[in-house]
């Protein structure tokens, strides 16, 4: 198998260190590498920009520049190669200065042997690679944190948010993450009680699940959020940071909150004493509930899908197919009316009655709730 080549450029102006360089090299046996050469400060910037080789060697001394300034331009141009500076003479400062210009590795010319060439070169080789691996690593996560469709955030853990995906600035209301940002986490509950539960967990346990709370908007509304974190510790056990994932909970818990009132209402239809029936646009029942079915003498599967007005007497039947009409039509809930019902037996009783609009979730009446208080009953009690 043919062994690996690594490219490198050499920045000189000095053609004898480009001599004395290239020897040092052709000593390398594995891997092989192969040197080029350019003398000028602007021949070592046109380089950079065709970014063609695997390592640049750049000298400290370029005429009237520097190969620190080579390195800051390397930074401009986001140079995806390593660059190893080499200078004349040692000098603790210029090294320093060659690290934060971005510099993989400082060698002394006078001191370099091939094995000392190769290590650095293999070195910065091998930490370019490593830091391209952790960039790329970065920037998938960063990608996903801002296009997951639930609000992800990190937060001091005092509860300054130091970082906040659009999705997380979209369910708050705020224009963008800067704005969110200036904001402290517990300023945004609408029941300052629940922090303390919140924390407590965390400090407990180091994560929370699915805590459920309100959370204030920047308009002033308010929405259910669910909200996952995680405690990160420093050395000493102590939090250093909060990361956490926040969902819309609202539709959740609108259901909860409409299960619970379904729940209500069938323990009031099936257990009340008032007689109920559900009926639809038409007059027709389509359900009803025992205290109706004994007071009318009739079984509740034999009401359903009778005309209510055939319960009420002939008398009063003009001003109950009224009352359903009214409450079809306006927005009130129709004044209770004491009126005349027929049993099964023929027997007439008074009832208190009163017709309730049931709407869908378009707001459009869909069915009416009609609702049969029996005065009789009501005076005994």
């Amino acid at each position: 198998m043919d062994q690996p080549v690594i490219r490198a450029l050499l920045v000189d102006d000095d053609q004898g260190d480009y001599q004395m360089t290239r020897a040092i090299l052709e000593q390398v046996e594995s891997p092989r590498i192969e040197l080029d050469w350019v003398s000028t400060f602007e021949e070592g910037c046109d380089a950079l920009q065709a970014d063609e080789y695997d390592v640049y060697i750049v000298d400290y001394f370029l005429e009237d520049r520097t190969g620190i300034d080579l390195l800051k331009e390397a930074g401009r141009r986001r140079l995806s190669a390593p660059v190893i500076m080499l200078t004349g003479r040692g000098s603790h400062d210029v090294d320093i200065e060659a690290m934060r210009a971005g510099a993989a590795d400082y060698l002394v010319k006078g001191q370099i042997d091939p094995q000392t060439m190769e290590r650095s070169i293999r070195y910065a080789l091998e930490r370019s690679r490593a830091q391209r691996a952790l960039r790329d690593s970065e920037e998938r996560h960063r990608s996903m944190f801002d296009h997951l469709p639930i609000g992800l955030y990190r937060c001091s853990p005092e509860g300054g948010f130091l970082d906040a995906n659009p999705a997380l600035v979209r369910i708050l209301g705020y224009p963008d993450p800067q704005t969110l940002e200036s904001v402290y986490a517990r300023n945004l509950y609408v029941n300052p009680e629940n922090v303390p539960s919140f924390r407590e967990q965390l400090e407990t346990y180091g994560v929370v699940r699915g805590f459920q709370t309100q959370l204030r908007r920047l308009d002033g509304s308010t929405i259910w959020v669910r909200n996952t974190a995680r405690a990160h510790r420093d050395p000493d056990g102590n939090i250093a940071y909060i990361e956490g994932a926040v969902e819309d909970a609202s539709d959740l818990h609108r259901v909860a909150m409409l299960h619970d009132d379904a729940a209500r209402f069938r323990a009031m239809f099936e257990h009340g004493l008032a007689g109920i029936a559900l009926v639809d646009p038409d007059g027709l029942i389509i359900e009803a509930n025992g205290a109706l079915a004994h007071a009318s003498g009739w079984g509740v599967d034999e009401l359903v899908g009778s005309m209510f007005v055939d319960l009420v007497a002939e008398d009063d039947r003009e001003a109950v197919n009224t009352q359903l009409m009214d409450a079809l039509t306006r927005e009130a809930v129709q004044p209770r009316g004491e009126r005349r019902l027929v049993a099964r037996d023929d027997t007439v009783y008074w009832a208190n009655l009163s017709v309730v609009p049931v709407r869908d979730w378009q707001g459009e009446v869909s069915h009416l709730l009609v609702l049969a208080e029996d005065l009789a009953d009501a005076a005994d009690a």
